[in-house]
């Protein structure tokens, strides 16, 4: 095994169709010498095992893929689906119809220059995480258009470090056309943070991530600019000396790694709570609000992405509190209302003084729809916009199909019908009870609009009801049938008309781990910058055993106590509080990716295709480590250097035949990682039950040249194959309970550490 780390061997510049035929001398490592970790009593490495990929046996060659470039100024994250860019020609034209099998790859950021690639040190700009993929012939990708945060779709790609963008999103989609079981697609992300340049992303002989007639690559990179360009090089060596840091920022003053690279909650971003407040249409409040300030920001809060107005009134014959309208002259905007009258008037509905003469509510999801309920007329005006070349419809009054709701559709040639769709069933059309006032298209949209009764024989509106969820699909062509999209939605009603309004009251606040909400970037008009928008809070963590964290009430489990870390980092996001401009305006940051990939042409009877997954035990990416102390949950002392360390821990379920385990976590406060797995017959799994399958602990870089930047880390993978080679064999771990323990350094306490363990398994 290599026992330390090594200066890097010189990069071999290649073109981007880089490949040699047999007989020629194959390059080395692009990134210099590798380091396992041991498994169970073995030691891979030495002279057996392969680190150097040029050393595979069954010969293999490489080629190079260059992303898209990345551009920053300093303090700025750039988190970003880029754009697809193709293979060499070379490789295309010689695995189409076959199957390549990727043995490993390596990674670098670089600037390409006249004298070559230069590579960019970590200190400069830092990689928190990347995502990857490449594709095949008999697939291809998709720009996914989202509807804002809030779009159901969104959750369907939330694996891992979530995504980016709430605008678009890259998928693939599989064309069908695979004649074979060889994949049409594969993922790459193994050790793919700060530690992702010098750890080991290659397999044992005979395990590969395999991929049919390959093509085309596409990379997701999230990285933050710590470069202060007046102390630092650009490229290495250089030593590391931070620049402008915000006011939360835990990095010490002699610290060797940046404050921003752990994301920190700065005076640009507010956090916008929800689940505090109701929308009543009877009764009074249990717990009304009582100031104007909180009945505006309540307003903003629910009413998220409508106009509003704000009044102050005193007024005994109206509701006392927080009420909301919709404004009479103008419906899509809300009159945020608060009466500083002492009143026992009720809520709209019930208020004998009120003149509510309907009530209305509208949505933006796949369909836009728009829902009039006229209170003395007894009718419902629905207005619906989509494509106008496939059929739309919405389900009122259900979540999913399952539901069986009342479903409204317009074709792509303009006909409305109403059905009573079955659970995935097409259902049956119903008696017309509808009236089509009028139908416009436009600019490729449809908007017709609509009349019924509230009440009817299937679905009747209710004036009173405050949430009314709905389901929306659109078709694959003109004429009803399967749906390409569809999505859950809700509309939230208001009275409008004089003097109506709904009250908005107080609800308990929810526990401790269980507030959901969002954080919001506030763009100041600096030079520079570039950040906006909001994103939904994701984290959520899990109850003991699965995870310590709410346990330890860590404050990355609830959006009321969080104070930094990924969900704080997104794309243009400046890192520095709002009172400080962000510097080097003039000097942005540019490189680009440099992916090299060790490939050999697929053998079905030697390649064992490998899969991805992911096990965490924190938030369940994420989590804080604190500044420990005496009587801190999960610190400790280390008897022998005295340094605080603190322990979290989590109990799961396993799955597969174990090829290869990457444990990503960030410096500089991270350990170590073990994972233990346990018999069926064991009542608690832990690390004393349990068996050791893979402890990685990252080695820590201590100079200022590339690769081994002062503070920062890789990762010995654990990887497990054949016994020729020094490796224990794959363990089957499916259906056992496995533990993990993770250690982090906590003299100092850090926001956004990982314990998030990539694992390959077949």
């Amino acid at each position: 095994r290599v026992l330390a780390m090594r200066p890097a061997a010189p990069l071999l510049l290649l073109l981007a169709a880089a490949g040699w035929a047999r007989g020629e001398a194959p390059p080395d490592n692009m990134n210099g010498d590798y380091v396992l970790s041991d498994t169970t009593g073995k030691h891979p490495g030495g002279n057996a095992f392969p680190t150097h990929f040029k050393d595979y046996p069954r010969w293999v060659e490489a080629f190079d893929v260059y992303s898209p470039k990345i551009k920053t100024l300093y303090s700025q994250v750039f988190w970003k689906a880029l754009d697809p860019v193709p293979l060499p020609q070379r490789i295309v034209d010689k695995y189409n119809g076959k199957g390549m099998a990727v043995v490993g790859f390596e990674v670098n950021q670089v600037r390409r220059t006249q004298e070559g690639d230069i590579s960019v040190p970590i200190t400069v700009a830092y990689n928190h995480h990347f995502t990857s993929t490449m594709i095949g012939a008999h697939s291809r990708f998709k720009k996914i258009h989202f509807n804002g945060k809030h779009d159901p779709k969104i959750k369907q790609f939330g694996m891992g470090h979530g995504i980016p963008s709430h605008r678009f999103h890259w998928t693939v989609e599989d064309l069908g056309t695979s004649s074979g079981d060889i994949p049409t697609h594969q993922d790459f992300g193994g050790a793919n943070g700060g530690e992702f340049r010098k750890s080991f992303h290659g397999y044992a002989p005979g395990f590969a991530q395999v991929i049919d007639s390959p093509t085309e690559f596409q990379l997701t990179p999230m990285q933050i600019d710590t470069w202060n360009r007046d102390e630092m090089n650009i490229s290495s060596p250089t030593r590391f000396v931070p620049g402008p840091l915000p006011s939360a920022s835990l990095a010490r003053a002699d610290a060797t790694y940046s404050g921003l690279l752990e994301c920190p909650v700065t005076t640009r971003i507010s956090k916008r709570v929800e689940g505090a407040y109701s929308i009543k249409m009877e009764g009074t409040c249990g717990a009304a609000i009582d100031s104007a300030e909180e009945c505006f920001n309540a307003v903003k809060q629910i009413f998220d992405g409508r106009n509003s107005t704000t009044h102050e009134i005193s007024d005994e014959h109206l509701p006392s509190g927080c009420t909301a309208a919709s404004d009479v002259s103008n419906p899509a905007i809300v009159q945020a209302i608060f009466n500083h009258a002492d009143s026992q008037v009720q809520c709209a509905a019930e208020s004998k003084l009120h003149n509510m003469n309907h009530t209305e509510a509208d949505a933006k999801s796949l369909v836009t729809i728009k829902v009039q309920l006229d209170i003395k007329t007894q009718l419902a005006t629905i207005t619906m916009e989509g494509p106008d070349d496939v059929w739309f419809g919405v389900g009122f009054n259900a979540t999913c199909m399952a539901d069986e709701p009342y479903v409204i559709v317009v074709d792509g040639r303009g006909n409305v019908t109403e059905r009573k769709i079955g659970n995935h069933a097409p259902g049956t059309q119903l008696k017309p009870s509808i009236e089509v006032q009028s139908m416009q298209t436009k600019d490729g949209k449809r908007t017709v609009v609509l009349t019924r009764k509230l009440q009817g024989e299937v679905f009747s509106f209710d004036p009173s009801a405050t949430i009314l969820n709905f389901i929306n699909a659109l078709g694959v062509g003109p004429d009803f049938g399967f749906h390409k999209e569809h999505a859950p939605s809700s509309l939230i009603f208001l009275p409008s008309g004089d003097n109506a309004g709904a009250c908005l009251c107080k609800i308990p606040p929810a526990p401790f781990g269980r507030s959901s909400g969002e954080l919001v970037y506030n763009p100041t008009d600096q030079p520079g910058e570039a950040g906006e928008g909001s994103v939904p809070f994701p984290n959520y963590c899990q109850e003991a055993p699965r995870s310590d964290l709410l346990d330890m009430k860590n404050p990355t489990c609830d959006l009321r106590a969080y104070a930094g870390g990924q969900s704080a980092c997104h794309h243009m996001w400046s890192l520095l509080d709002k009172n400080q401009s962000i510097p080097w305006v003039d000097q942005p940051l540019e490189y680009q990716f440099k992916f090299r990939f060790w490939v050999q042409p697929y053998n079905a009877t030697y390649h064992q295709n490998v899969q991805r997954t992911s096990w965490g035990i924190a938030s369940p990416v994420e989590y804080d480590v604190p500044q420990c102390d005496e009587g801190v949950k999960g610190c400790s002392r280390d008897e022998t250097t005295g340094t605080w360390i603190h322990t979290i821990r989590g109990t799961y379920q396993g799955q597969g035949k174990l090829a290869s385990a990457h444990f990503h976590c960030h410096a500089p406060t991270c350990l170590s990682m073990s994972l233990y797995a346990c018999d069926n017959n064991v009542t608690t799994c832990n690390s004393t039950t349990g068996k050791l399958l893979c402890e990685e602990k990252p080695i820590y870089g201590h100079s200022d040249v590339a690769f081994q930047e002062d503070g920062y880390i890789d990762q010995p993978p654990c990887l497990w194959g054949s016994e020729e080679f020094g490796l224990d064999p794959p363990p089957d771990v499916t259906g056992l309970t496995l533990h993990t323990v993770k250690t982090a350094n906590a003299t100092v306490g850090h926001y956004g550490e990982m314990a998030w363990q990539q694992i390959y398994y077949f």
